[in-house]
């Protein structure tokens, strides 16, 4: 019978000791990306160049949406966005396209936006009706008195003050 001495023994445990510490700094590394990335600004707004800047007035009379209020709201954790539906059938026709549902623009470096799942909710299209959205004030980007821009899709409406 053979006796095994320590050396054997230890040579066999090596490498599983050099695979657990390089999980361990692999997943150490992974963790800090991570909160980097967490702590980063928020989502910074796509350059278009193709942008349109419309009035409200102009917003109102051609897609049947009137802004109603824009303001921080929540402790400042919330910007409330109101539109009023002036007329349902414009108002159905632009915002039927997903990608016309409103975000804010605060600024030129920052835009807070809803998720996927609100902004495919359905509307109640009627005139006089009033749509009601609430979004993230990511990091207190917006502020009482900051100017804000609507944008719908490649549409943006000119600069709001916020409440």
């Amino acid at each position: 019978m053979k006796e095994m001495t320590a050396k054997e023994a230890g040579a066999n445990l090596l490498p599983s000791k050099f695979l657990i510490s390089a999980i361990i700094l692999a997943v150490m590394l992974l963790i800090g990306f991570f909160a980097y990335r967490g702590a980063q600004k928020p989502e910074a707004p796509a350059g278009s160049p193709q942008m349109t800047t419309i009035s409200q007035s102009a917003l109102e009379e051609n897609y049947g949406l009137r802004v109603q209020l824009l303001a921080v709201t929540g402790a400042g954790g919330l910007v409330d966005l109101r539109l009023q539906i002036a007329d349902a059938e414009k108002a159905r026709a632009f915002l039927d396209d997903p990608a016309n549902f409103p975000a804010l623009r605060v600024g030129n470096d920052v835009d807070l936006r809803v998720s996927e799942d609100i902004a495919e909710q359905g509307i109640q299209f009627e005139n006089g009706k009033s749509i009601f959205v609430l979004y993230p004030n990511t990091q207190n980007a917006l502020k009482p008195g900051d100017p804000v821009t609507i944008v719908f899709g490649d549409l943006q409406v000119e600069a709001i003050e916020a409440q």
